[in-house]
């Protein structure tokens, strides 16, 4: 192992410097200066899956989540190969995506900056046993183009303040989850929410056998605005409202179009 971990370090040298010194790992840094630089036009996705010498491997469905000005892209993969040899070939694949290698224990990293985006791969060997390697390619950078026609800060209060925001895009439909914290008490934000709703066409959908309050509902208020509603392009929203002591957790959960 060690004279695998030796041919790797040779091999990679032109590209590949050491972490020599403490420093924050390179996700972390990303989060850093996307949150205080000015935004960079995202280039085109690169996908690992059709790149030379990495389209034999077995690559899981791509993932992606939504963060506060940011966007980050995973997807895990199998190599039939020793880890030393995968990160090789993934690093050579890569062009200069990773300049970086790191060893904690049984785990290679890579990791880089390139047009934009921040990389890390991490690879270990495969849990069978084998001579394979299981990994997670991972890349964090400036947040994509709204969904168009869903901007859920148009629904929510003018004093709210978001929590959460994230989606997932899986096989063809993607999924917005977006939260904020809502000062004020429950019948004033749900007042609000249902008057943003009906101003941009979203109508209450009527739910079959749906007599029961949902949990942290205030009762006896007519017309409830947490539920399922819809708009005449096919979009689906679920709203959700919990009352606490001195505010209201208001989450939204936005689908383009319920699949069928």
């Amino acid at each position: 192992m060690k004279s695998c971990f030796l041919r790797l370090r040779l091999s990679l040298r032109p590209f590949l410097r050491l972490l020599s010194s403490p420093r924050p790992s390179a996700m972390l840094s990303a989060v850093v200066l996307l949150s205080v630089g000015p935004s960079v036009a995202a280039p085109p996705p690169w996908d690992p899956a059709r790149a030379a010498g990495l389209a034999a491997w077995t690559w899981a469905a791509p993932q992606g989540v939504d963060l506060p000005g940011a966007r980050l892209r995973m997807r895990r993969f199998r190599a039939p190969m020793a880890p030393a040899d995968a990160a090789r070939q993934l690093a050579r694949a890569g062009a200069s995506r990773f300049d970086r290698v790191q060893f904690s224990g049984a785990v290679l990293s890579l990791s880089g900056v390139y047009e934009g985006q921040h990389w890390l791969a991490q690879l270990r060997p495969a849990d069978d046993g084998g001579a394979g390697t299981i990994g997670l390619l991972s890349s964090l950078g400036p947040a994509d183009r709204r969904e168009a026609g869903f901007n859920p800060a148009e629904l929510a209060p003018v004093d709210a303040r978001p929590v959460l925001r994230a989606s997932s895009r899986l096989a063809g439909a993607t999924g917005l989850v977006a939260s904020y914290l809502c000062p004020g008490s429950y019948p004033r934000v749900a007042a609000a929410v249902r008057r943003a709703l009906w101003a941009r066409h979203w109508r209450p959908v009527a739910v079959p056998g749906a007599g029961a309050a949902a949990p942290g509902a205030v009762k006896g208020l007519a017309d409830p605005v947490a539920g399922e509603w819809s708009r005449p392009d096919g979009a689906r929203l679920t709203v959700h409202l919990y009352a606490r002591a001195d505010a209201v957790t208001l989450t939204f959960w936005h689908r383009p179009k319920e699949s069928s």
